[in-house]
């Protein structure tokens, strides 16, 4: 008779060289010859885990380590499955334990930095995964997280080091392959993202965040030229009927089909200053047709009966200091009428802070994430909202998951990130009736919902205690400082020419104060170079007037606001919430809106507190007004009495919430 271990030894031979089934054939075997045997429990419960039966795994683990409690490994599996189950808590007090046990059990410290940056700490992941490397350096999987934890901790050039020893020790990576195009295409690397991506695929065709990495690609973070928005357009468009194309009749896994969605997504296509109904739309179908593959639609969700509370749910990763949560979530959460509506909050994000707490405290319901696609959808159709909000969509992964789907009778969105979601399953498009033009419907594939004013309840900021001085800015006493503080991917290069002719119009001796791009220098330095051949071709030289300062902290960047003299909008995709700041410390804004609304926000703030001095009509007004402003003092002054006058008007609204309460009725 074959004796346990030797059975044993073969299925876990079996079990490495992929040949599962004959590999479960023997643990079976075994369990029902010896139903204690802690290894053979143990190396099933590895196996489930593997077949994706996690609920199994966790059951059969556990039972091992009822029979052998001191088993290191045992414990680290265990703790890798509730990773995967999202049971965070769990699977950090199990891994610890492992660790405890084991201190030079390197696939534990790793799945322990694995969990730790789930839950936001990152800085302690990172170190997780080098005390890994230090037991095992040849441990690629580790190399390769190690890079995601530099990427989040914008460390560019550490997260390439660490993909590249990944895919050193294992060339068939394309987990690692993704990941470095995930880098270069948040750092700038725009053509070596797309090769990475590409590369991704061919060491797995049936890979789709990569195929959707491939798509948003196309779309890089700034442009050198009008001329290569209209090529990255069509590129993106063509690439993206190719993924509709595999979303719905060639990809594998549904499960894996729809987790990719939202790992990527159209983000930087709503800052070329096109209208993206259409586009938007093709993506929208994308990810439906993802989503349907996976999750039949619910057949009867729930309509509010007369008199009965109407249950909002609100879904966004943004339950923090955002600014998501300072413009539409907090007034929601903080002026509907409970009498008549019930708030229920889904976090989808780890991260906590005291404006987490206070969304708690005036939620009537609030779950926190991070919860697995399926627990989010079970828990959600449970509480059965009337109305589910995404406040914003294009930015959280989980919220673009959740809102293809159709999970609520009625499905806004709103202006988080302001541009059509194109989702089929969005029904209406919370916004502005300020910021919209005449005919904003044509770009939105939703119901356009004008609210009044601002159309959000906004608590005015307190100004900053922090102090900044002009010399540490670069700026000498006596120049007029130009706060120039948007991403540099808002500013488009048909605009470029505005800052040298404002400087010339001055007469010398200003200073656009810029902030570098947060993800690496390559986005930066071609922003640079853009602004380089618009002064040249002004006769001028761009870094005697331009300053670039580095990431702040919120305080810094109201103080650096604070020493500013003007505030100027960026065109074609102006402040909203920078705006409103601005008006803290009173400094005078200088805007010319669009045709889009994300190109009016600073407009509809101005109408709202009557200051449209210096709202322009063109480019050329545009240059003059912000002349007039550095060269006419007295005038200056004036509107910056006229806007300390009138400021309180953009606060606390209660107009919105009151059209908002009607729309939700209706």
């Amino acid at each position: 008779m074959v004796s346990s271990s030797v059975s044993l030894t073969l299925g876990l031979h079996y079990h490495r060289a992929g040949r599962l089934a004959e590999a479960e054939e023997i643990y079976r075997a075994v369990l029902a010859a010896e139903p204690e045997n802690p290894d053979a429990l143990h190396l099933f419960g590895v196996l489930a885990h593997q077949l994706g039966e996690h609920g199994f795994a966790v059951e059969a683990i556990s039972l091992a380590l009822g029979f052998a409690p001191d088993r290191a490994d045992f414990l680290c599996n265990l703790g890798d499955v509730y990773r995967v189950l999202q049971f965070y808590p769990e699977a950090e007090e199990t891994l610890n334990r492992a660790i405890a046990l084991d201190p030079g059990n390197a696939p534990a410290h790793n799945n322990l930095g694995l969990v730790i940056q789930a839950l936001g700490r990152t800085d302690e992941a990172a170190a997780a995964y080098q005390r890994a490397l230090a037991i095992e350096p040849h441990f690629p999987e580790a190399h390769n997280n190690l890079g995601n934890a530099w990427k989040a901790l914008r460390l560019p050039e550490r997260a390439e080091a660490s993909y590249r020893r990944a895919l050193i020790q294992r060339p068939d990576y394309p987990e690692a392959q993704h990941n470095l195009g995930n880098l270069y295409k948040e750092i700038g690397r725009q053509s070596e993202a797309v090769a990475a991506f590409g590369a991704a695929l061919a060491l797995r065709p049936d890979y789709p965040p990569a195929r959707f990495g491939l798509t948003m690609a196309q779309l890089p973070v700034i442009y050198h030229s009008e001329a290569e928005i209209d090529q990255r357009r069509e590129a993106y468009r063509l690439s993206l009927l190719r993924l509709g194309d595999y979303a719905r009749f060639d990809a594998g896994d549904p499960l894996r089909l729809s987790e990719a969605v939202g790992s990527h997504q159209p983000f930087f296509l709503a800052y070329q200053g096109r209208n993206d109904r259409d586009l938007q739309a093709l993506y929208g179908g994308v990810a439906a047709a993802a989503m349907a593959r996976r999750f039949p639609e619910p057949l009867d969700l729930p309509k509010a009966a007369p008199g009965e509370r109407i249950r909002v749910g609100v879904v966004s990763g943004y339950f923090c200091n955002h600014s998501v949560w300072k413009m539409p979530i907090r007034g929601w959460l903080s002026q509907l009428d409970r009498r008549r509506f019930r708030v229920q909050c889904y976090h989808t994000r780890a991260q906590r802070d005291a404006e987490t707490l206070e969304a708690e405290r005036l939620a009537d319901r609030f779950i926190q994430g991070p919860l697995p696609l399926e627990h989010w959808r079970t828990l959600i159709l449970a509480d059965a909202p009337h109305v589910l909000i995404f406040p914003e969509l294009g930015m959280d992964p989980v919220s673009a998951q959740l809102a293809s789907q159709r999970l609520a009778r009625v499905q806004c969105t709103s202006w988080g990130h302001p541009t059509s979601s194109g989702l089929p399953g969005i029904d209406y498009f919370l916004s502005s009736d300020l910021m919209e033009p005449p005919d904003a419907q044509e770009h939105y594939s939703e119901t356009l919902i004008r609210l009044p004013n601002l159309s959000v309840y906004y608590e005015p900021l307190v100004r900053s205690e922090a102090e900044v001085s002009r010399a540490e800015l670069g700026c000498p006493d006596g120049a007029v400082i130009f706060w120039c503080c948007q991403s540099l991917y808002k500013y488009l290069p048909g605009y470029d020419g505005v800052f040298p002719r404002i400087a010339r119009a001055v007469g010398g001796g200003c200073r656009f104060v810029f902030i570098d791009h947060q993800a690496g220098d390559v986005v930066s330095e071609v922003f640079r170079r853009r602004l380089d051949a618009a002064f040249a071709a002004e006769g001028l030289v761009a870094a005697e007037s331009c300053v670039f300062l580095p990431r702040l902290s919120p305080e810094r960047f109201l103080a650096v606001g604070a020493v500013c003299d003007v505030f100027l909008d960026s065109i074609g995709w102006s402040g909203c919430n920078s705006t409103l700041e601005a008006l803290v410390t009173d400094l005078p804004v200088v805007t010319w809106p669009g045709a889009l609304m994300r190109g009016r926000h600073s407009l509809a703030i101005l109408r709202a507190i009557g200051v449209t001095e210096t709202i322009a009509e063109s480019l050329e007004d545009y240059v003059a007004i912000a002349a007039r402003l550095a060269t006419d003092r007295a005038w200056r002054g004036e509107i910056r009495a006229k806007i300390a006058a009138n400021k309180h008007r953009a606060y606390r609204d209660r107009a919105c919430i009151e059209a908002l309460e009607a729309f939700l009725e209706r």
